[in-house]
């Protein structure tokens, strides 16, 4: 028996760092005890929009039209469930360089922080799933094991 191919909604996050290293995660406004990234799905009309594009879009919507950032490559994949349209997201987390500008959150978070993934103990409590945890775990423990003086370089190290 042929098996039919999963469905998802195709999301689109940033992993906004300063020049220190440390990135800003934001406090889901209707859970607030779990970490998020500004991004976002990618809406039906965009399908010829470039991901950039798409990025960018969700960016200002949840950060504000201020911030300045200069997005990087790909880092890491992971699926989440929203359970309100019994759906799975996809998720791609993008590097970005943050540069500038003042951050307005949007009403689906309630507050940002800045930390230092390099050092931060990651907890599975904090995410919305395993998968997720293990996502950002996995990812930011190869980025410690990386001998470079430079965060922006160890920050394109590919989890296997």
């Amino acid at each position: 028996m042929k098996r039919d191919y999963a469905t998802y909604q195709v999301a689109l996050k940033a992993l906004l760092r300063r020049g220190d290293g440390k990135a800003v995660f934001l406090r889901l406004a209707d859970a607030p005890r779990y970490l998020d990234l500004p991004g976002g799905r990618i809406d039906n009309v965009e399908t010829k929009t470039p991901l950039a594009a798409i990025l960018a879009r969700e960016i200002r919507e949840e950060l504000g039209a201020r911030v300045r950032y200069r997005l990087g490559a790909p880092l890491f994949q992971f699926r989440r469930l929203v359970s309100s349209r019994n759906i799975y997201n996809f998720l791609t987390v993008y590097d970005a360089e943050f540069l500038g500008g003042d951050i307005t959150l949007s009403f689906e978070h309630s507050a940002y922080e800045w930390l230092d993934p390099r050092t931060y103990a990651w907890k599975k409590s904090q995410f919305l799933s395993s998968e997720e945890y293990t996502a950002f775990s996995a990812f930011f423990t190869q980025v410690k094991k990386v001998k470079k003086s430079v965060y922006t370089q160890a920050m394109h190290v590919r989890v296997k």
